[in-house]
């Protein structure tokens, strides 16, 4: 019978290192190719409504499932749930709140900067003020030496709340800048999380040494900041290819199809994390990473959750 488990059964199980730790590991298996990824989808139903899925595999531990909840911007983590199945035999091994997507991007966005953000990053510039942006803000925190925050966002006394609480949060300097250019320009890492259907910055102002972190639209890094970088990297290939999102345009996808950048030339972060290509080759390197936005990721930590609420007895076992 599968194993029923609340958000607040499961909430004080996992913390920031310790989904660095399964991420990693996750990605390990992605370069052993031992991972089925799978493009999230939207199910829409109006201009807003609908629900996101979210599914991936992993073959070691042989688990497979969904994380499934409404489309970004309706609700967040208290609405989010994952199913946990049993890969040989298809049975149904847990139902669970899941209030963990922001945490699993937190732990993809550090372990990227670790391989790939210069090891004294101290300034970063920060676009997309969301309900994700602090959680994400600690992981990088958590790997870098970030002492200066600058915050660009169109809406003032919004980015002036977001600079006030993250002061709080974080313990370090957050600031609001006029103007896009000062969150650009002399940053060691760049941090970039909007729905914008046109670049955010143009590539002229990213200075040599630049770490730039991707996940909102595709749209919101330039194609001319992709031909420029020394060095892509992406979560999953095959997410990036298969992008359910067609409202706007995708630089990778378009730039591969124009031979202007080729496939074979962005590895996957399971590679940085295996040791199998290098991650920031030297000081100068301007790179980008892009979170590819789950699936595998969330069913390790659905995987470790499920067996240690077992551990814990945890949970109640209901027939379905």
């Amino acid at each position: 019978m599968p194993l029923v488990l609340s958000r607040d059964e499961l909430t004080p199980l996992l913390d920031l290192p310790k989904a660095i730790d399964l991420i990693e590991e996750a990605h390990r298996q992605q370069a052993r190719g031992q991972i089925v990824p799978h493009a999230p989808y939207h199910i829409g139903v109006g201009d807003r409504s609908g629900l996101r899925v979210v599914s991936g595999a992993l073959l070691e531990p042989r688990r497979v499932g969904v994380r499934l909840g409404p489309n970004s911007g309706l609700g967040g983590g208290n609405k989010m749930y994952a199913l946990l199945f049993d890969a040989d035999s298809g049975e149904l091994l847990s139902f669970m709140g899941f209030p963990f997507g922001t945490l699993r991007t937190a732990a993809v966005v550090a372990i990227a900067a670790k391989h790939m953000a210069r090891e004294d990053s101290h300034r970063l510039g920060l676009f997309g003020v969301g309900r994700n942006a602090f959680g994400i803000l600690k992981g990088l925190l958590s790997v870098r030496p970030i002492k200066e925050i600058f915050v660009s966002s169109r809406d003032p006394e919004r980015r002036k709340n977001f600079c006030a609480e993250g002061e709080k949060l974080l313990g370090i300097t957050v600031r609001g800048v006029d103007t896009p250019e000062q969150a650009v320009r002399g940053m060691d890492v760049i941090l970039t999380a909007t729905n914008s259907l046109t670049p955010i910055f143009p590539e002229g102002w990213v200075d040599p040494g630049t770490h730039v972190s991707s996940m909102g639209k595709p749209t919101e890094l330039s194609r001319g900041l992709h031909i420029r970088s020394d060095r892509i990297v992406v979560g999953s290939q095959e997410q990036e290819r298969n992008y359910a999102d067609r409202s706007a345009a995708l630089p990778l996808v378009e730039l591969t199809a124009e031979g202007k950048l080729s496939w074979s030339r962005i590895p996957e972060l399971g590679e940085l994390v295996s040791g199998e290509v290098p991650g920031r080759t030297n000081r100068d390197e301007i790179n980008i990473f892009r979170e590819s936005q789950g699936g595998y990721g969330d069913m390790a930590l659905a995987t470790w959750l499920y067996e240690e609420a077992k551990r814990r007895g945890l949970g109640k076992e209901m027939k379905l």
